[in-house]
């Protein structure tokens, strides 16, 4: 089992002060590893929050479920055997496989307080809320950024979906398909394995779509960004859009979750379910910040040239 341990820093006057005088002990898991972009900055958003108040003793376990799909499970029963023997008072989990494989099956209905974020557009597939579980769902600006686009794309119909083959992805895959058709798109969806078939599946994309959803790779075996890069940068014809900051080197245009709200909201929560309130308290609430991105090297490879309004609040990817 992969995990870190973080203690915090010195107690800031007046602040949470029904907290007990000894460190809380408080477990994060976070569904994927460590460097992967997006629960990178969840996790940045967590420890932060947690250690403003030098009396919080955070561990942090890392299911790493991206990289090692296979045998999550075992390594989920192993992370509860030591949560037997650990007892913590609380336990934030982010994105759906954690949620998915230790909270429902180990915490969920249990005297354990939960507080999760990041798990995708709807937590009911998981029976939750429930009275001791409460969190935020994230919801990515898809409709936003497609909306976006047909500004200056209004025929665009084919959409391909270019992503992981993980479980996170195919759910969203079945949930997003109705959006996708509600807006007039006709959705094909490459889902892979491989680096190399991410890139044979680009240059089809390119033949057959009017548009590409590049959501996320951390779960594409032999990722290589910079290769990857290069290889959009020679072959792109077609608008790629992104939801996410960390696929926008590979994306002309996107408007990104930003994924650091979830961790503070997660952590600012579980601080006030430690200083006496219930996870009933609070009920699901949805992630709203946002950023919009421009990428200039890619917008100019395929003409994209949007008007100066456009640009109003972008940013440029260097």
């Amino acid at each position: 089992m992969c995990y870190k341990l973080l203690f915090t820093g010195i107690l800031l006057a007046g602040f949470y002060p029904v907290l007990a005088q000894q460190p809380v002990a408080v477990w994060y898991i976070n569904s994927y590893h460590d460097g992967y972009g997006s629960s990178d900055s969840v996790m940045a958003g967590i420890r932060q929050t947690l250690a403003k108040t030098g009396k919080v003793h955070l561990t942090v376990f890392f299911l790493d479920t991206k990289r090692q799909p296979e045998g999550v499970g075992q390594r989920a029963a192993a992370l509860k055997a030591r949560f037997d023997t650990d007892q913590p008072k609380l336990v934030i989990a982010s994105d759906d496989d954690a949620v998915r494989e230790f909270v429902v099956p180990y915490l969920k209905n249990t005297l354990t307080p939960v507080v999760f974020c990041g798990v995708n557009w709807s937590a009911a597939v998981y029976g939750l809320p429930v009275s001791n579980v409460t969190g935020m769902l994230e919801i990515v600006p898809i409709r936003e950024t497609l909306r976006a686009m047909r500004q200056y794309y209004p025929r665009a119909r084919r959409l391909t979906v270019l992503s992981e083959n993980s479980p996170a992805e195919r759910r969203n895959t079945a949930l997003l398909d109705t959006l996708y058709r509600n807006m007039g798109f006709e959705p094909q969806y490459e889902l892979v394995e491989e680096f190399a078939a991410w890139k044979t599946a680009f240059e089809r994309a390119n033949d057959t779509s009017d548009l590409i959803y590049l959501p996320t790779n951390g779960g594409i075996q032999h990722w290589n960004a910079a290769e990857a890069s290069e290889f959009v940068r020679q072959t792109i014809r077609k608008p790629v859009v992104a939801c996410d900051d960390f696929m926008m080197p590979f994306a002309v245009y996107g408007q990104t979750k930003v994924a650091r709200e979830q961790g503070i909201w997660a952590a600012e929560t579980a601080l006030r379910i430690l200083a006496g309130a219930s996870p009933g308290d609070f009920p699901l609430v949805q992630n709203r910040q946002s950023e919009r991105w421009i990428n200039p090297a890619l917008a100019q490879k395929i003409k994209f040239t949007p008007k100066p309004s456009f640009l109003t609040n972008c940013h440029l990817l260097p």
